[in-house]
């Protein structure tokens, strides 16, 4: 990860069931020769009957309420944490790159990826018979930019938050486990 909202993020998702891949390279390969290279900051799959015993059914409901609870779940997360985030440069915006997340993603064949990238072109979610797929975009302030789903920093950190005040014994006796320092630290002073 490239960064701690990035991080942070990565960890939101993985306490909502989401197994998340972090900085996706949008190669220039198949795209116009005026763009450059860029990353898709997360790209994330929830299968629809993912369980975890501890947290296992405690998840966001200002993420979950724009998918339905019987279908496979595809994200793909654009995350600026400057206080003067150029929202316009975002590049899960174009079509391209859409497309390219998509495929990546795996759950539509070649036709389904073009229909379901138009329609994410100007909306948050598409959805398909047993999958959907969404742009979620994480930013400092609240924003409300057309076509994303939109949280905060604060309401990510808020979350995960919760979860560990949730099971602070669980959480605190495995935090030497989790595969981040900043995570560790979180949970470290938690039970402080």
């Amino acid at each position: 990860m490239k960064n701690f909202a990035e991080e942070l993020v990565y960890w939101y998702l993985r306490f909502n069931g989401f197994f998340p891949l972090t900085n996706f390279v949008l190669h220039r390969q198949g795209l116009p020769s005026n763009q450059q290279s860029a990353d898709a900051d997360l790209l994330a799959i929830r299968p629809k009957h993912v369980s975890e015993e501890i947290g296992g059914q405690h998840y966001d409901n200002h993420l979950f309420r724009h998918f339905s609870s019987s279908t496979n779940i595809g994200l793909m997360c654009e995350v600026k944490s400057g206080n003067r985030s150029n929202l316009e440069s975002i590049y899960l915006g174009r079509e391209e790159r859409i497309s390219y997340c998509l495929q990546r993603i795996g759950f539509f064949s070649e036709n389904k990826v073009i229909e379901h990238t138009e329609v994410l072109k100007s909306h948050q979610v598409s959805k398909g018979q047993f999958h959907e797929v969404g742009k979620l975009l994480i930013t400092k302030r609240e924003s409300n930019v057309p076509g994303f789903i939109c949280l905060t920093l604060d309401h990510i950190e808020d979350f995960i938050m919760e979860r560990i005040n949730l099971f602070p014994r669980e959480k605190n006796g495995a935090k030497l486990h989790f595969d981040s320092d900043m995570l560790q630290y979180m949970i470290w002073k938690n039970g402080m």
